[in-house]
């Protein structure tokens, strides 16, 4: 018999952020409660196998395999960008910019997304290296970096998205007004902020680097900006680990609730 997942279970195991990806086990199944709670905060649900498979469900409820990042099941065939032929037997110069469309390596939109790859892989050890205060910060960080490299790979809108419940212009509120909000001022990264600062400030200027090629990736000399959803979102995730770092250091921290009755209190 299968194991039922409940709402109280998701909220003991998941933030539940807007718009974030969960994976749950292969083997379980939600009850109405837990899927309503997931399908009101638009959340991407897998399941995910002992082989490491993903599924997701189809109209009937019933798991279907899919694509780790596209969450597809079909496999299209790949087009040259340049010469919109297709591509029988991919050669080494060059890989899939889409599902359907292969360009050559040298292609500035993959040295932006090796650099979000690169971001992501450093969120996620830091998820390992990282106390459980962090925990939720963290989980949300990866989610939303993983919703980007997703809209980028499959040329979608990226969908909004907040962090431990703090969205965008929160984030940016919080940044940008530390002493404020977090009753402490600006940082210029040092030793003496410890251990777990000096981690964070790693994934912020990673976060920073990713931003910056996207920016190459996305605008034009002539300043047309292709993806300002993306870059946005990379934006406020370097915001959000700021604030992350001024919490670290803060002799009295304040929490998530703290934060937003301050950010409310001024609406």
């Amino acid at each position: 018999m299968k194991d039922f997942i409940t709402e109280a279970w998701l909220r003991a195991n998941h933030t539940l952020s807007e718009g974030a990806e969960i994976h749950l086990p292969a083997d379980s199944r939600l009850t109405p409660s837990a899927r309503e709670l997931l399908e009101s905060r638009h959340l991407r649900i897998k399941f995910l196998d002992e082989q490491g498979s993903l599924f997701v469900d189809d109209e009937q409820q019933q798991p279907q395999p899919v694509h780790g990042l596209t969450s597809s099941d079909t496999h299209p065939e790949a087009c040259c960008e340049l010469c919109r032929q297709a591509v029988t037997k991919k050669p080494d110069a060059m890989t899939h910019l889409t599902a359907d469309k292969m360009v050559a390596k040298s292609d500035p939109r993959l040295g932006f997304r090796a650099a979000l790859d690169g971001t992501i892989a450093l969120a996620v050890w830091l998820q390992i290296e990282l106390a459980e205060p962090w925990q939720p910060w963290l989980a949300d960080i990866r989610s939303r970096l993983g919703n980007i490299m997703r809209a980028d790979a499959m040329d979608e809108p990226l969908a909004a998205q907040s962090i431990v419940g703090l969205n965008e212009d929160e984030l940016h509120r919080l940044s940008h007004q530390p002493l404020r909000y977090l009753d402490h001022d600006h940082l210029v990264p040092e030793a003496s902020h410890g251990r777990d600062a000096a981690l964070l400030n790693l994934l912020r200027t990673k976060v920073r680097e990713t931003e910056t090629l996207a920016a190459q990736a996305f605008i034009s000399r002539h300043f047309d900006v292709q993806r300002p959803d993306i870059l946005q979102a990379l934006n406020r995730l370097s915001s959000a680990v700021y604030v992350m770092m001024i919490l670290c250091v803060a002799k009295h921290p304040l929490t998530v609730a703290q934060m937003q009755q301050r950010l409310g209190g001024e609406r």
